[in-house]
């Protein structure tokens, strides 16, 4: 075979190779993934709104339980009866503590008298402590005479002394004037002895009235004791008739004449008797989860839908948002948080306690650009260092870099929001999207997609597996025939 020959065979081989890959590629092109698509376009207004449920509660209401234990003898109202502030509800048997109130009467009455009594005893006291202190003083006064008395004696007694040496006094002038020397002498001790012991009553006195005084304090103490003591007892006995704490309605009555009524506290729901609501202000309280509280704000327009009545929307807005998740839920669970909504215009039908559904609108934008909610897809995707998004340029041959989501993470990929766009060459080419408030269906649509573009939106599962790259064929018809 000659070398033209050879020369010419491999030529025809070749251009039927390409022309077999350009059949190929026609042929893959005709037959692309069949895709649903709509375009992006601009809404006249986009709300976003959060949906939660809960219940119908008055914003005002009591729980009323009894303060003290006992039979209840009679209750005056009826599930349903207004009751205005201060009107008696119930009798709660009363023997028991009008005798403990009468046993605290005497026992401040006691109290007061015994105080009253410490009080003369200390008073008295008090006068003999100051009558011997004026005695004292006027034994100290005769005291100073018996002293003076004494000294004469002695001076006297001395001259007589003399004078009976001399042998110019007989004998028995000196013994008399011996014995008027010791007579003083035994008067002025006496006198000494007499205000010894007056001083030592006097301080026997003292100490005696520091005492009293002590123990009129004490007697006080007591008086004060018994005295709230009673006033417990008054306060006791005026519990045993149960009077309403607010103006409303009796929606809950728990308990019958007949019943014990035990006091209450928060792990004994027996305890309660009855339940009051003002009606005057009903709100709906929801539960929101915690991904859709922050989006939240006191004064968010509200439309509150009450399954007892299906044909009525309330209006409202949010006057609470809890602060932290309602109680009760465990760490696994999805965390609750409690928002209030106060109807604007609420029926006189409502009641506490019924089921009720809200619809809390968040945001409202005019004229923005929008698109399906099901167009959103993510995709682990190449960035570079400052995080942008690197989009793979297809048509040099180089192999795209985007895959599906949730496969394992590089550190020069990312996982990024976006949809998949029409190109003209009918290939889906992924793009980074940045979005804003959503509604019901749509989305709102912030940056890197323009008005018009046409948008992948179905199915689910080619949303899921496309690649960026792949031809596609519009079928929305098919679409919208399975819709």
């Amino acid at each position: 075979m000659s070398k033209k020959k050879k020369i010419f065979i491999i030529c025809g081989g070749m251009a039927l190779m390409l022309l077999v890959i350009l059949a190929i590629l026609l042929t893959s092109r005709k037959g692309g993934v069949s895709v649903q698509t709509t375009k992006a376009e601009r809404v006249d207004v986009l709300t976003s709104k959060v949906t939660a449920s809960g219940e119908i509660r008055a914003e005002k209401y009591v729980n009323l339980q009894s303060e003290v234990a006992g039979i209840i003898t009679e209750i005056m109202v009826n599930e349903g009866d207004s009751v205005q502030k201060g009107d008696v509800l119930l009798q709660i048997d009363p023997i028991q503590r009008d005798a403990d109130k009468n046993i605290a009467v005497a026992g401040y009455e006691q109290a007061v008298a015994d105080v009253r009594n410490r009080k003369i005893d200390l008073v008295n006291a008090e006068l003999d402590l100051q009558r011997d202190l004026a005695s004292l003083n006027q034994q100290r006064a005769d005291l100073l005479q018996k002293e003076d008395n004494y000294k004469r004696q002695q001076s006297s007694f001395r001259r007589q002394q003399k004078l009976h040496e001399e042998g110019l006094l007989s004998h028995d002038e000196y013994e008399a004037a011996q014995n008027s020397l010791n007579s003083a002498k035994s008067i002025l001790e006496i006198q000494r002895e007499s205000i010894k012991q007056t001083e030592a009553q006097i301080e026997l006195s003292k100490n005696r009235i520091e005492q009293m005084k002590l123990s009129v304090k004490n007697a006080e103490a007591a008086e004060k004791s018994a005295k709230a003591r009673l006033v417990q007892a008054q306060d006791n006995a005026k519990k045993s008739t149960v009077i309403s704490p607010q103006d409303g309605v009796i929606v809950k009555l728990a308990k019958e004449e007949g019943e014990r009524a035990v006091p209450g506290n928060q792990n004994n729901p027996e305890a309660t008797i009855m339940e009051i609501a003002d009606l005057s202000i009903i709100q709906a309280e929801l539960k929101v989860d915690e991904t859709e509280i922050i989006g939240l704000a006191l004064g968010d327009y509200a439309e509150v839908e009450v399954d007892a009545l299906p044909d009525v929307k309330f209006k409202g807005e949010v006057t609470e948002i809890g602060n932290s998740p309602i109680a009760g839920t465990s760490q696994q669970e999805a965390k609750d948080f409690k928002v209030v909504v106060t109807l604007k215009d609420p029926s006189p039908k409502l009641r506490p306690g019924l089921s009720c559904t809200a619809d809390i609108t968040t945001d409202t934008r005019e004229n923005v650009l929008a698109i399906p909610i099901q167009a959103l897809t993510i995709r682990e995707v190449e960035v570079d260092e400052n995080g942008a998004y690197i989009e793979p340029d297809l048509d040099s041959g180089k192999k795209g870099p985007v895959v599906e989501a949730n496969t394992d993470s590089e550190e020069d990929k990312e996982e990024i929001e976006g949809v998949f766009v029409i190109d003209e060459k009918m290939r889906a080419r992924f793009r980074p999207i940045k979005t804003g408030i959503t509604g019901e269906s749509d989305i709102e649509v912030l940056e890197n997609l323009k008005e018009g573009e046409e948008i992948i939106t179905g199915s689910f599962q080619t949303l899921r597996t496309i690649k960026d790259g792949e031809y596609v064929k519009i079928s929305n018809k098919d679409q919208s025939e399975s819709e």
